[in-house]
């Protein structure tokens, strides 16, 4: 790609840097990067208003291959990644079948490629078939190209099964992403609260997410190997892990964009577009997500995109399938963050790309000259209708369907 962008905001957190500058990418590479440039014969992009950041880094998503083609494929997930900005994402290994053998991480890298839209890290099963029964082979899916492992939305409910994955994972140099939830105590559908009461439905109490949070940080802390906290959902969970950095544990931990922009009050009606898993709790415990995302005890925001087809959301809300299909409605949600003040760009920018990029190890320079860009440009006035012309996800579980939003990627460029 060939582009000389003008005039924009260029915000890279690792180098300090928020200033208006001009980019000129030849050929892939971040060629130059001042102010006033001029190239001859090199399609100019105008970039007044715009914001220029280092590519996005999602570090929780489904792309749904192999299994799940009737509610996105690897292409049609990994172009919808690509045009919110995203250029490097995690992958859940809650596929069918999932990935605990390295054919399946194998078969996911190369349908990434083909499609090239950003790039696909595999995170590996921890336990065989997500069992959490019998141990996964990690040392072969750490060598065909897994950088982490994880047990998805399920648990071990054996302790001493749970530690020997760990000391397992630790021996091949391979971190722990977890979604902190009691399976027996998360049976529900929705946060356990008035709402839940009146409303008759299942409630999921925060209990759920606290006790499996504690247990996993004592074994983390035991064995000695690094955890991330995928999804967090409550106030206490993000006081846990505040408790547990301030006393020096390896461990990191993220919410997803749609537990930091809704709460269990969008559930009224039965809409089941807001069925998540874990669901989306009370006001306060909003409040407390993005208190922690602000002061950093949240080091990332990530996607949770999980897309579905029309039927899955199509029955009495208990029996429809959990999850927000997130990626085309991320960039204006993430923005509406600014707009309350909860946080500002150069947070924003971290959170989204810097900090995820180093929990997943992943080997970037930021805005260097001299090296492949890796970028996205963000329009923050952009205003349009996510609809079917403007989708990208082959999800139909995007509850801001046919609402006008203000923000979106306008170019993402993935070395």
């Amino acid at each position: 790609m060939d582009v000389l962008i003008k005039k924009a905001r260029v915000i890279d957190p690792t180098q300090h840097l928020d200033s208006q500058l001009d980019l000129y990418i030849n050929s892939g590479i971040l060629v130059a990067m001042a102010s006033n440039l001029e190239v001859d014969h090199v399609r100019q992009v105008d970039g007044s208003g715009c914001i220029i950041c280092p590519g996005l880094v999602d570090l929780s998503c489904n792309l749904r291959e192999p299994g799940y083609s009737q509610k996105g494929t690897i292409d049609s997930e990994t172009a919808a990644a690509a045009q919110s900005g995203y250029t490097h994402i995690c992958a859940s290994p809650s596929t069918s079948p999932c990935t605990d053998t390295p054919a399946i991480v194998q078969l996911i890298l190369d349908r990434a490629h083909q499609a090239r839209h950003c790039r696909v890290y595999p995170v590996g099963a921890l336990t065989r078939n997500l069992e959490g029964q019998q141990l996964s082979n990690m040392a072969a899916l750490r060598d065909a190209g897994c950088i982490a492992v994880s047990n998805g939305s399920g648990d071990c409910d054996e302790n001493m099964t749970l530690l020997r994955c760990y000391e397992y994972a630790a021996s091949q140099g391979l971190p722990v992403f977890i979604q902190a939830q009691d399976k027996h105590l998360g049976k529900g559908c929705i946060h356990e609260g008035a709402i839940a009461t009146r409303m008759g439905l299942d409630g999921i109490p925060i209990i759920a997410e606290t006790l499996s949070i504690s247990r996993h940080l004592q074994l983390l802390h035991h064995v000695g190997l690094r955890g991330h906290f995928n999804q967090v959902s409550s106030g206490s969970g993000v006081e846990l892990i505040r408790q547990a950095k301030r006393a020096g544990q390896d461990i990191t931990a993220d919410a997803s964009i749609a537990h930091l922009s809704f709460n269990e009050t969008w559930v009224r009606g039965y809409d089941s577009q807001y069925h998540l898993h874990p669901p989306l709790r009370s006001e306060d415990d909003q409040q407390a997500l993005l208190v922690g995302l602000a002061d950093g005890t949240l080091d990332g925001i990530c996607s949770a995109h999980q897309p579905h087809e029309e039927a899955a959301k199509k029955a009495p809300f208990s029996s429809t399938e959990p999850g927000m299909a997130s990626y085309d409605m991320l960039i204006p949600l993430a923005l509406q963050l600014i707009r309350n003040q909860t946080i500002d760009w150069v947070t924003l920018v971290d959170r989204l790309s810097i900090a995820p990029a180093r929990i997943a190890g992943i080997n970037r320079s930021g805005l260097q000259v001299g090296v492949k860009a890796d970028l996205c440009l963000i329009d923050p006035n952009y205003r349009w209708t996510l609809d079917a012309s403007t989708a990208v996800s082959t999800g139909t579980n995007q509850p801001l369907w046919e609402q006008h939003l203000q923000g979106r990627s306008l170019l993402s460029i993935c070395p």
